[in-house]
């Protein structure tokens, strides 16, 4: 077959398609299928319909049910932007204090869980130890098997969201009751205490922490979102697929990246240095951590709103950081030389800083032991693994089961 009667063929099976954009992207699968037989990671393969967030790589856009995520990080609170991914529509004013309730009325965890996490292994990666918490507390909730509960599934999600902060205060910590005696006006608010209590009394930081959540709670159907939905798709409980997910998010390629950043760039020492340490990673093919992304064709909007609307709130006096802490205005101006030589060199390959090149850096600014960081990202994310697990439990889907292509030997037999 020709190259011409090869395209031909393709644009007429795809012809009763009439947006352009998804002609093109079927174009894409098949011509991938075509030539491998098979779709190396799942690239661009379709195995869902949801209606819980979307992302458009050209034009830079991520929205939540519709809404651009800089517009509710930016309006609104945890609570809002919760109650929008789990139910669908923002809260009436009653509805978003009602959640805001539930949520601080169940960040308490039983006392056996706290005194394990505080018996864990102090070498234990923070992410890994938040995945074996997690299934502890599928002991105190037996009914969480029962899986075709919408409404319990929702209760149980918003417990379960409420306590995560408090598993990772308490590894954190080592104190089972770091949080016993304290009132907290929003969720937001508690969640930064787990990892600064002194911030926590700063209004200006636990707004910008709420931002960082928010976009952070969902990103369509990343790794770690998929891993929670094939565990979901089994009928498995709440406590498995969030577990799951955790340690997917975990990885480098995946959540883990921000700390692999703030390492980067600590490694580099000093803006001077980044020309030698870009153009060694770029002669020996090494990722630059923190610097592309698998969707967006030009700037991640999430790690646009960290670089323009919370780090300036940081950043913004130089001299005064420089002052007050040196290491972290070293790490932020390093920081800014690494973007501005990776446009240089890389910007017609269209590779932009993505949000986990920022947000490490803000998290630093807050004092976050660096292993800690991912584990922010694990918080916020639980809001949209959750609802993904739910709307899979709506919808009469299959448990998934994913199609190999065997290359091994052939049928042998034991010789005797």
């Amino acid at each position: 077959m020709t190259e011409k009667h090869y395209l031909d063929k393709l644009n007429m099976l795809l012809e009763h398609i009439e947006d352009p954009k998804q002609k093109q992207h079927y174009f894409r699968l098949i011509s991938t299928l075509l030539e491998k037989g098979y779709f190396p990671g799942l690239a661009e393969v379709p195995i869902v319909k949801s209606s819980i967030s979307h992302i458009d790589g050209e034009k830079g856009l991520l929205t939540y049910r519709g809404y651009p995520v800089e517009e509710l990080a930016s309006n609104c609170s945890f609570e809002v932007v919760s109650y929008l991914i789990l139910n669908g529509d923002l809260p009436l004013e009653a509805e978003e204090e009602k959640l805001r309730g539930k949520l601080l009325d169940n960040i308490y965890i039983p006392d056996d869980v706290a005194t394990l996490i505080c018996n864990f292994n102090r070498k234990l990666h923070p992410m890994n130890m938040l995945s074996a918490a997690v299934l502890l507390l599928e002991a105190h909730d037996k009914g969480s098997a029962d899986v075709d509960n919408h409404f319990e599934n929702l209760s149980r999600s918003i417990k379960l969201i409420a306590k995560i902060p408090t598993i990772i205060g308490t590894f954190l910590t080592g104190n089972p009751q770091f949080n016993r005696g304290k009132q907290f006006k929003t969720f937001a608010e508690y969640a930064l205490f787990c990892f600064n209590p002194k911030l926590a009394n700063d209004s200006d930081y636990v707004k910008m922490f709420e931002e960082s959540l928010i976009l952070h709670m969902d990103h369509t159907m990343n790794n770690s979102t998929f891993s929670a939905r094939a565990v979901g798709s089994a009928k498995a409980g709440i406590y498995a697929l969030i577990s799951t997910a955790i340690n997917s998010l975990s990885g480098p390629l995946h959540g883990g990246a921000n700390e692999r950043v703030v390492q980067t760039l600590e490694k580099i020492g000093s803006a001077a240095q980044v020309p030698v340490h870009l153009e060694n990673s770029l002669e020996h093919h090494q990722k630059i951590m923190g610097v592309g992304h698998r969707i967006y064709k030009t700037y991640d909007p999430r790690a646009k709103y960290f670089k323009e609307f919370i780090l300036p709130k940081i950043f913004g006096d130089p001299e005064q950081v420089k002052n007050e802490n040196p290491p972290l205005w070293n790490l932020y101006d390093t920081a800014i030389a690494m973007e501005k030589y990776v446009q240089e060199r890389l910007g017609k390959k269209n590779l932009y800083p993505n949000v986990d090149f920022w947000s490490g850096l803000f998290y630093k600014a807050l004092g976050v032991p660096t292993e800690y960081f991912t584990t922010i990202f694990a918080m916020a994310r639980s809001v949209g693994w959750l609802a993904h697990w739910m709307e899979q439990q709506e919808s009469a889907g299959k448990i998934y089961r994913p199609y190999q292509l065997y290359a091994g030997f052939d049928t042998r037999h034991i010789v005797k």
